[in-house]
């Protein structure tokens, strides 16, 4: 706000002493050292000789701004104890069992079903099931392998596509706005899949044994990250939506192993047992050393070749060592070929991540991918011409990827891996009838409504194709078991793929030995968990209906029956044993995250006792709390009940009510878990360190909140009626409206549509809000040319608004409703020309900034150099990184032989554009104010020189605003160009919001001086707050993410270093998802505390109440973040836990809340203990005061 009758620019005579508050460079007197000594004495004795005329020594803020760090770090620490519960109870990882399928018992080609019971009652069946049970009875735990040796290699993020046969010539529709074309990058180039499968056939059809081919989509169960899929595709469990974050975990970590039976340990135990348990096992493995983490010790140590797995840039280093280290066991003349070393191998796995860096770095439809195709075509080509009879060879996508590459959600191109399953010696004859399909064979119309086996895939075109053939990810894993010649691991959720199993009888035999072990697993889940109680009757009736079939096969087969009733009868049996095995497979699914209602429970009343707390210490912040606080009398101090008068007071009175009940209630917490341990089984899993939280978090909240009822209760609304006088009608409807839009914004997640178009509607709610708020400021302006100012800002920054939501990415569900924007194109590139214009920003924005201060005449002092030699070089810095990001990748800099150079400049670009930002908020702490002192020559007829001190006004805010820059500079190079672009109207927009709240705050000024109201301290408004939360996820959004795990930008993790570095690499990554969010709104808000908050001089007699309405200000902002994340949890974890869309909108928009309520609350304490420096600069200058 400009100098104003509200903030003077103060004068200072020459002809007055100088008062030495302002310090000797006031006057720029120059003096040598000893007369500075002299100068300093005499001031001494000056002010020995006159206490009456120097002002005594300022006191320090430091305990009031203490006050404030400590209220909020309670806040903090109560909503982590309401999380820690919450989570624990809700975001379980699944109840791991871990057995083993101890199968001993050998494969007998010869095995024949046991004689039929005498009687087929429910009781008789049950008893001769036992006897097909391998460990009770006769039955079988394995088949005869096909195969002796296996090689499986995994391409990760094939997606279905990229392999599947293209349409026949002239299948396609001719006309124009009908016709299919395929995508040049990515179809049609990896073509031996399909080139096989259509020469040699599927193996249901083969005449005689020979080369046979299965290609099929291959669906992934969410989250589609690359280590939950590995657990998939070894163990045949299904994964929890919270182990996606255990995708940052490393090998030797114990984060995300695989505890449970896997079809490799299978293979393993079965050689060992062989060969002797010191033999070498032949397992080899190289590539991605995700599988180091996942599977340690299964692949014999000297054979296990790992790559780092991060490193997006690295399109090739892994894909090349996957090639030399696979082909010499394959090759008999290959070069590097060992005698000792590549002989005797039973399983060779490869996995490869060009592919998944090539959609990462560049997306999908780029020429970089058909490139990479290409060579795992020739890759996969050299494999099939090197293979023998006895290997079987599986090519297997662990997810797909989207249009840009990303991948971790449940879209439809995210799920949609492909896999392809060749051998040279086929899968042996089939006994049905060449035109029965082998998944019509075991299927009927219910299972397909459960489970298709076939489906549409978008990526291609229908007609010529109706649906093309799937199956589960997870039921690789019981095939692949059973064609080796091994066990089915224990936990396995999966079927088999019945193409591979040509004969009926064969695929009945590996049907009932799934289905065997299935209900052995389902059993031992049960007696742990009672997740699956409610599908028990449903269970036991398919089994008992698959042992009914049976039986009448073994009755048809002992009683010579005729051949077309016993194909008949196969064909039943094994219906019915799938139809068991889909089914718990459905139902499992729906129950694949067990919650703890008692944590849950525990959780929501710790954050719901939070909301009360927060609301109750915000009111305090404004009015006080009543307590037992001192007060000076004639007979000295003594304790009195009184209200708190400031932050320090405020902090004594919330000390004291918190601290007992917080120990009293730990106490009883542990006792509690300890007593639960023993007595109720219910409550069994409550630990102690649940216990310690739930107990001390809730025995302060009601202590809090016990304290604040009665006398503090009826102050409370005293205080609102005199506030109702002493702010006018615009700031109560302010008000009013700010805490509309919180509980709207809260109320939308109550609605599945709603939420999907979250980002529709904060853009709504911000422009509404500021619509509001300029119309009030134009029309309280006193002048014309405050209502034209007023009014540009509010215009200005309702463009701007409009202008940071254009850069978008659209999630799954907005579908035909948005287009995304934030790339150029499909492909998940940068567009050149967003570039020019983000460097043209970088360019621009210190100088906009640079304006608002000019406005409170407080571009002064250091504020100058501070923008153009720390601010702006930063922020081109950071746009220039995006610019070297793009040339790099670019067919001129490749083929030129200089991309390597320019990598290791972008590199030391980023180091610079991190570092600088480092070294300017290192100046800033030590930095002066941003003042100067400006002589004006005396008028004529005037015997004094006037001196004005510019930037007085605003010397807090002037200097805040510096250090917001510095933290934006660091958010600005973790965002790519389009988002880059959003924050930079993030950031103007919300210093015109602010300015427009110094004009409301001037307002009630003005208001209270008209009504002769008792001047008090002027809060911050619900609506001011309000937007400056809205501008965040604004930011959010704008930068290119949704509360998605697919929107996550991983690359970013790179910007330092071409390989993952910790912490460094998870902390750029938070920053560029949650950045905007949680760190920019708590530094707004505190800067629109301090900005043209003119520091009362020393002397004064008066306080200033900057503490405690920081601290009003930022508890808002925390009811904000609170509200929205009690809300998601309730509504997650109670209301919609049984919804079908629950892990697929709800949890991670309660993901995204919890980490904003934290992240935003630390920053929170962060900004705080910054504008406590900053006050203690003013203090140190002028001699503030602050209570």
């Amino acid at each position: 706000m400009p100098t104003s009758a509200l903030n003077p620019a103060p004068e200072v005579s020459m002809a007055t002493p100088q008062h030495p508050a302002f310090g000797s460079s006031a006057l720029r007197q120059r003096r040598s050292s000893h007369s500075s000594h002299s100068s300093h004495s005499s001031h001494s004795s000056y002010a020995a000789r006159h206490p009456d005329r120097v002002p005594p020594k300022a006191a320090s803020p430091n305990r009031a701004f203490l006050a404030v760090i400590g209220i909020l770090v309670l806040v903090l620490l109560q909503t982590f104890a309401g999380l820690w519960l919450f989570v624990k109870g809700f975001l379980l990882t699944r109840h791991e069992l871990l057995g083993a399928n101890n199968c001993t018992r050998p494969a007998d080609s010869a095995w024949t079903l046991p004689a039929p019971p005498a009687a087929f009652d429910d009781a008789a069946l049950l008893k001769w099931a036992e006897t097909l049970d391998p460990q009770t009875g006769m039955g079988e735990c394995r088949l005869k392998p096909t195969h002796s040796k296996a090689v499986v290699i995994v391409i990760d993020a094939l997606r279905y596509d990229f392999i599947a046969p293209p349409p026949p010539a002239g299948s396609v529709s001719d006309r124009v706005e009908d016709a299919w074309k395929p995508n040049p990058h990515y179809h049609s180039v990896l073509t031996l899949p399909a080139q096989l499968t259509a020469q040699h056939g599927s193996p249901v059809h083969a005449k005689r044994p020979g080369p046979a081919g299965f290609l099929a989509h291959f669906a992934a169960d969410p989250p589609t990250t690359t280590l939950q899929r590995l657990k998939g595709l070894t163990a045949g469990t299904l994964p929890t939506f919270f182990e996606a974050g255990a995708n940052f975990g490393s090998a030797g970590t114990g984060v995300g192993r695989v505890h449970e039976d896997t079809w490799i340990a299978q293979l393993r135990a079965s050689i060992l047992a062989q060969r002797g348990a010191d033999a070498r096992a032949g397992l080899v493995f190289a590539g991605d050393d995700t599988w180091a983490t996942v599977l340690p010790g299964l692949f014999d140590n000297d054979t296990m070749w790992t790559y780092d797995s991060f490193n997006v840039e690295d399109l090739d280093t892994v894909d090349r060592g996957v090639e030399s280290r696979l082909l010499p066991f394959l090759q008999p003349q290959h070069a590097d070929r060992k005698a000792g070393v590549h002989d005797h191998w039973r399983l060779l796995v490869g996995h490869t991540l060009g592919v998944d860096h090539v959609g990462h770095r560049f997306g999908a439809s780029h020429e970089k991918m058909a490139t990479k195709l290409g060579e795992m075509q020739r890759f996969v080509q050299n494999v099939t011409d090197a293979m023998d009879d006895d290997t079987l060879l599986v090519v297997l996508g662990d997810h797909g990827m989207d249009e840009h590459g990303d991948h971790g959600g449940d879209g439809e191109l995210e799920v949609g891996a492909g896999i392809w399953m060749y051998a040279k010696s086929g899968f042996g004859y089939t006994a049905r009838g060449g035109k029965m399909d082998a998944a019509e064979y075991i299927s009927t119309p219910e299972l397909e409504a459960l489970l298709p086996s076939r489906i549409a895939f978008s990526p291609l075109p229908s007609p010529p194709y109706g649906a093309h053939r799937s199956i589960q990810q997870i039921d690789v894993v019981p095939t692949l078991a059973l064609l080796l010649g091994v066990g089915v691991p224990y936990s396995n959720l999966g079927s088999v793929v019945p193409e591979l199993f040509a004969h009926p009888d064969t695929l009945l035999r590996a049907l009932r030995i799934m289905a065997t072990q299935m209900r052995t697993y389902l059993a031992a889940y049960a007696a742990q968990s009672p997740d699956l109680a409610a599908f028990r009757s449903e269970l036991d009736a398919r089994w008992l209906a698959a042992v009914r079939a049976d039986a009448e096969l073994a009755a048809a087969l002992h009683g010579r029956a005729a051949q077309a009733d016993v194909e008949t009868l196969w064909r039943k049996a094994a219906q019915a044993y799938h139809a068991f095995n889909r089914v718990s497979l459905v139902s499992a699914r729906s129950v694949w995250a067990q919650f703890d209602q008692v944590r849950i429970g525990l959780g929501l009343l710790v954050l719901v006792l939070g909301l009360a707390s927060a609301w109750v210490l915000r009111s305090g912040a404004r009015t006080g709390l009543i307590g037992r606080l001192d007060a000076d009398t004639a007979d000295g101090d003594v304790m009195v009940e009184r209200a708190s008068s400031g932050a320090e007071e405020l902090g004594r009175v919330v000390y004291a009510a918190v601290r007992t009940p917080a120990l009293v209630g730990a106490a009883t917490g542990a006792a509690a878990a300890t007593a639960t341990q023993l007595v109720l089984a219910g409550l069994a899993n409550l630990t102690l360190l649940d216990g310690l939280l739930a107990g001390s978090a809730v025995g302060s909240q009601l202590g809090l909140l016990l304290s604040a009822s009665g006398a503090n209760l009826r102050r409370s609304i005293r205080t609102r009626e005199s506030d109702s006088v002493a702010v006018p009608t615009t700031t109560r409807v302010l008000d009013a409206a700010g805490w509309i839009v919180l509980l709207l914004h809260a109320g939308s997640f109550a609605s599945n549509s709603l939420l999907i178009f979250e980002d529709r509607f904060v853009l709504l709610a911000s422009a509404v809000l500021l619509l509001l708020r300029g119309a009030f400021a134009v029309g309280a302006a006193s002048t014309q040319r405050q209502q034209v100012r007023l009014g540009l800002m509010a215009v200005v920054a309702l463009l701007l608004v409009r202008a940071a939501s254009m850069p978008r990415v659209c999630r799954e569900e907005q579908a035909a409703h948005c287009t995304s924007t934030f790339f150029a194109g499909t492909a998940a590139l940068n567009s050149p020309y967003v570039m020019v214009a983000s460097y043209a920003a970088a360019f621009a924005l210190p100088r906009v900034v640079a304006w608002f201060l000019a406005q409170s005449r407080s571009y002064v002092g250091v504020a100058p150099m501070f923008f153009t030699w720390a601010l702006r070089p930063a922020l081109m810095l950071g746009a220039g990184y995006w610019v070297l990001d793009w040339a790099v990748a670019l067919d001129a800099v490749q083929a030129s032989g200089e991309a390597a150079r320019v990598e290791w400049v972008k590199g030391w670009v980023a180091v610079l554009a991190l570092g600088l930002p480092g070294v300017a908020g290192v100046f800033w702490v030590f930095a002066p104010l941003c003042l100067e002192i400006r002589r004006e020559a005396a008028a004529e007829g005037e015997e004094k020189t006037k001196v004005t001190i510019l930037g007085y006004s605003n010397s807090l805010g002037s200097s805040y605003v510096l250090l917001v820059g510095a933290v934006f500079a660091v958010l600005f190079l973790v965002t790519q160009p389009a988002g880059q672009l959003a924050l930079a109207a993030v950031l103007v927009a919300a210093l015109a919001a602010v300015e427009l709240g110094d004009a409301e705050r001037d307002r009630v000024v003005l208001h209270r001086q008209r009504t002769e109201t008792p001047a008090g301290a002027v809060h911050l408004s619900a609506a001011e707050i309000a937007s400056l939360a809205l501008l965040g996820y604004i930011g959010l959004f704008g930068t290119g993410h949704q509360a998605t795990l697919a929107s996550i930008q991983w690359r970013v993790a790179f910007l330092t270093s071409p390989t993952v570095s910790y912490p460094l690499s998870p902390v750029l990554v938070a920053l560029n998802s949650f950045g905007a969010v949680s760190l920019l709104p708590p530094l707004l808000v505190v800067l629109a505390v301090v900005w043209n908050a003119t520091p009362l001089p020393r002397g004064s007699g008066r306080k200033m109440a900057t503490p405690s309405v920081m601290l009003h200000a930022l508890l808002t902002l925390a009811l904000y973040n609170a509200l929205l994340l009690t809300t998601s949890a309730a509504l997650a974890g109670t209301l919609f836990s049984r919804h079908l869309m629950l892990f697929k909108v709800w949890t991670p928009r309660f993901m995204l809340a919890a980490t904003v309520a934290l992240l935003a609350q630390a920053a929170a304490i962060a900004a705080a203990l910054a504008g406590w420096h900053t006050a203690n600069k003013v203090n140190t200058i002028f001699g503030t005061e602050f209570a």
